[in-house]
This record gives C-alpha cells, structure tokens and sequence, in this order.
C-alpha cells in the first residue's frame, strides 16, 4: 500500500487506488489491496473492506450481478494522519483543485469538498483532518426535479413515442427540439423519466430501454450536452440496465461505446501508468475510455454468443 498522502492524492485526482478503480475484478483487488477483506452485505449493497480501502458495490435485483459503485479509502485508519490544507497544495500542482459542497449531516462539523474533474469527495473534521475519500467509478450525472405537471407532461410524451417507429419518432423530435439555449434543459427532461417508466414498467421495460437507447443516440447527434457530460448520462443509462433488458440491446450498446471513446485502445494503453505523469485533459479521457471499453467488452461478448 502505498503512502497514506499519495493514497488520498491518487482517488481524488483519478477516482483510482493504485491504478484500480472499483469495478476491477475482485482478483486485481486482493491482490493490490490484500487478500485478506470482510464482506458486508445487505440484499440492494455490498461493501468487501480491505481495512484502509473499502470497495463498495450495488445491484439491480436479487438475481442481479454486483456492479462496483465506488471507493472509500478511510484516511481515519492509514497509519499516518492527512490533512486537507496539504492535499488542497498537492491537487494544485497536479492543476486540480477541491471545491466545497453543503454540509452533508445536520449537527455535523464535517467539511465535505470535491474534485471536480475525479468526482471524488473528501470528508475532513473542522480542524482539517482528512476522514475519508469516496471515488466513484463514474460521476453521477445531474438531474434536476422536475415539476409534477412538467413530470406528466413529458410521461406523455414518452408513452406516446413508445410504440411509434423511428421514422415517427424522428418526425416527432423535429418538430419539437428548441433551436436555443434551452435545447439541452429540453433533452434533460425528456430522458428524466424514463428510468422510473422502466422500473414501474417491468413487462415493457425491453421497449423503454430501446426508445431511452435511441433518445441518447439522437441527443449525441444533436450535441445537446458536451461529450464529457453525454458519457456519463450514457454509463449510467446502461448500467441500470438488468440482463433480461439489456441483451436484446447488446449491439447497440456495443456500438455506440466504442463509437464513442475518446481514444484507440492503442492510445490507452501507451499511456503512463504514473498518473501523474498525464495532463488533467488525459486524466479525464483516459478514464471515460475505460468506462466505455468495459461496456464494449461486456456487451460484445453477448453479440458474439
């Protein structure tokens, strides 16, 4: 295990520990982290505890497999303390930064701040001593409330697009997407409901998964969000997807990820493995063509029997 401040360095800049992140293989993470863990687990969560790195996992369903959400490497059991002033230095000269979030619980002293370009977050007491940093494999996209009778409105819309071919769908779409600023708050609400409308819908849940697909296929063509925002919107569509949905879609999920890496595998793999030998803007694509690579290699597995 490396050293308790280039531990804490590492999954704030990255969202990575010792080049791993926390859908690696369970093998790749005893063997990094230590064969010895504890195993925690709760029917909807899972965590294995590797005493300073925990690894933290969620599933869709009981029969469902484990997917890796994030990382917490707990600062409060390294042998030596961190403090956040140092890391705030140290994430500087890496041209990263921490910026504060609200206060998590009421009554707390906690400070909680976050790397922007990571997604991870660090919790330090009030005197500034680091407690915990979470690094989550992707960042969770944002998506806005949307007020009840807007909610309806666009449920509408969605069920009427449901059974309609894609030369209507299309029609329907050019009639409507604004040709403004406002295109991408458009795009956000339209795709908002449709992970509730696949849950509550289990016996139609293939067919919205496939208009959700197509939505994000057509939002991608429009650049209704920046490519950074559309991957992650994307990654979280697709790993929401149980196997039963998921794989009549297999091809399409293929498809579009590898379409959509920021690199050649080549190029990825020429990468330094020190991290901290790449560029923030490398850093970042890096770590969106390993997400898309894991969904092409999962999901291309199923196209190929």
């Amino acid at each position: 295990m490396s050293d308790p401040l280039e531990l804490c360095l590492e999954a704030l800049a990255t969202a990575r520990v010792q080049g791993l992140s926390a859908d690696a293989p369970i093998h790749a993470l005893a063997s990094t982290l230590g064969a010895e863990y504890a195993e925690h687990e709760d029917p909807d969560g899972m965590y294995r505890d590797f005493g300073p790195v925990e690894c933290h996992y969620e599933r869709l369903g009981p029969n469902e497999p484990w997917q890796g959400r994030f990382l917490v490497v707990r600062a409060d059991r390294l042998p030596a303390a961190v403090r956040l002033d140092v890391l705030h230095e140290e994430l500087r000269r890496v041209g990263q930064v921490l910026v504060p979030l609200p206060p998590g619980r009421a009554g707390t002293t906690d400070v909680l701040l976050r790397a922007p370009l990571s997604g991870s977050t660090v919790t330090a007491t009030g005197d500034g001593t680091v407690i915990a940093i979470a690094a989550p494999v992707w960042p969770v996209p944002e998506q806005p409330a949307l007020p009840e009778a807007r909610w309806r409105a666009v449920c509408e819309s969605l069920d009427y697009l449901l059974p309609l071919t894609r030369t209507e769908r299309a029609e329907w779409l050019a009639d409507r997407v604004p040709d403004t600023s406002e295109a991408a708050e458009w795009w956000t609400s339209l795709v908002h409901p449709l992970a509730s409308l696949r849950f509550g819908d289990p016996e139609r849940a293939a067919g919205w998964a496939g208009l959700e697909l197509w939505l994000l296929d057509r939002a991608s063509d429009a650049g209704a969000w920046s490519r950074e925002e559309w991957v992650w919107r994307w990654m979280w569509f697709v790993r929401s997807l149980t196997a039963r949905v998921a794989t009549p879609l297999a091809g399409d999920l293929t498809r579009l990820s590898l379409a959509a890496m920021p690199m050649t595998l080549a190029q990825l793999h020429a990468l330094p493995p020190d991290w901290r030998a790449l560029s923030a803007a490398d850093l970042k694509r890096a770590r969106t063509a390993r997400a898309l690579l894991s969904v092409g290699t999962t999901y291309g597995a199923r196209v190929m029997g």
